[in-house]
């Protein structure tokens, strides 16, 4: 098929409809025109009559981008979100589609749970005994678009699908819209349906390089580098490594003077990598994911303190949720989902005892799901187990009753589909802080 053909394909009405109904239907999100996806969905078949024939026309331009900052820790300056309307919402997993179909010979997008279990075979295997692990600074923000135009045009010839590409990434993102408002001409925005099959793209050289260096063994995950060699060797490795991404304008994290960021060592070294912490043959969570969920545990019980409706039982479900995780809209979500991979049981006693622990100190008689069983459910009967709520399998029925018995709402003046849009806004607003097991259970 050829690449008009594919893209028309991706822009189809038809298409555009189901890419509404599959990933946007129920957001919550809104773009800097304020409209959410409910006030939408009357200009729903017009909206993307529109979109697809400028689309297709070659004249469809992308709105500005809302700016959401995203706190990264104390100290720590703010990531940028760019937030799309929910036209563009679709038109950019339209093109996200499209890349990701060209593409798929060129990029696959590895699971971080299969990276580390990688990751944990070479560590157990005795043939390497340094490591080099390496971070891009400022990542998406340094992408160079002429470099990324490049990448591009070496596979694309239509003109069209480039000009949409560059439409998207050279919208502002902006607090507010101002007349002064000048078109980003660096960087790829963050948040976005295509910033990381754009990403990808932008490093389909670096990933050649690092696959044809020899008596090594690399990882890449988004901007963060591991790889396995002779500690003797892993200086000059990391040098070279350093130049390589320097040609494209990306500025890699000098181990010998960040080493918070980048590091050197031996491999019987503790070192840390996608979140995880790897200390010889114990796999666990690296120390600062831990405290975060701690943190999080602490929250749920201070909400219920300071809360007019001491309900409990929504306690009780909130806590559980932040425990066990959970699957919704075909991610499965949650500290164990992520890291699942880890062999610390020790950790899962420890988290335990500190649920008991808070359960006691703000007097809650409660009795929440346990850590330990979760873990060994979801390692075990990850897609059978009751115990892990789905809440993609939720009829109706169980929808009024999570509606009903934790958020106390009144549902008897409302209709089936106004049941269900409730009941993803209000289990998506508890769920959207949960880590992503990008996987799904799909």
């Amino acid at each position: 098929m050829s690449v008009r053909r594919k893209f028309e394909k991706h822009f189809s009405e038809k298409n555009l409809e189901t890419i509404f109904t599959d990933h946007i239907i129920y957001s919550g999100a809104t773009g800097i025109d304020n409209l959410d996806q409910y006030a939408f969905r009357p200009q729903l078949k017009n909206q993307v009559e529109i979109l697809s024939r400028k689309v297709l026309a070659g004249t469809y331009k992308f709105t500005k981008f809302k700016l959401k900052l995203v706190s990264k820790g104390r100290g720590k300056v703010p990531r940028e979100i760019s937030i799309p309307t929910v036209r563009d919402r679709i038109a950019l997993r339209a093109l996200c589609n499209f890349l990701g179909q060209h593409y798929k010979k060129t990029i696959s997008f590895e699971l971080p749970q299969n990276i580390v279990k990688r990751v944990k075979a070479d560590v157990s295997s005795g043939k390497y005994d340094g490591y080099i692990k390496l971070d891009v600074s400022n990542f998406y923000p340094s992408i160079k678009h002429a470099e990324l135009n490049s990448r591009l045009r070496k596979k694309i010839k239509n003109p069209e699908v480039i000009d949409i590409v560059f439409s998207a990434i050279t919208a502002p993102t902006v607090s507010r819209s101002r007349p002064t408002d000048q078109a980003s001409d660096k960087g790829i925005p963050q948040g976005l349906a295509i910033s990381n099959i754009l990403s990808a793209i932008y490093l389909i050289n670096i990933d050649r390089f690092l696959e044809a260096m020899p008596s090594v063994s690399c990882y890449r995950y988004v901007d963060d580098v591991l790889i396995f060699c002779d500690r003797a060797n892993a200086e000059d490795i990391a040098k070279k490594v350093i130049q390589r991404f320097s040609k494209i304008g990306l500025e890699v994290y000098d181990p010998g003077k960040v080493p918070s960021k980048s590091s050197i060592g031996g491999i019987s070294d503790k070192f840390d990598y996608l979140g995880y912490q790897f200390d010889s043959s114990l796999v666990s969570a690296r120390p600062g994911t831990v405290e975060n969920l701690k943190s999080s545990l602490v929250a749920i019980f201070t909400s219920h303190r300071h809360s007019k409706k001491k309900n409990e039982q929504f306690l009780l479900w909130r806590l559980n949720l932040r425990i066990t995780g959970c699957v919704f809209e075909k991610q499965s979500k949650g500290w164990l989902f992520f890291f699942s991979e880890i062999n610390d049981e020790s950790l899962l006693h420890v988290l335990d005892h500190y649920v008991k622990k808070l359960c006691i100190r703000f007097n809650i008689k409660v009795k929440p799901k346990k850590f330990v069983r979760a873990f060994k459910e979801l390692s075990h009967y990850r897609y059978e187990t009751n115990y892990i709520p789905n809440f993609d399998n939720y009829d109706l029925a169980m929808m009024k009753d999570v509606l009903t018995d934790y958020f106390g709402r009144d549902l008897s003046k409302l209709e089936d589909n106004e049941i269900e849009y409730e009941f993803h806004k209000k289990v998506g607003r508890q769920v959207k802080d949960l880590l992503v097991d990008v996987k799904g259970m799909s």
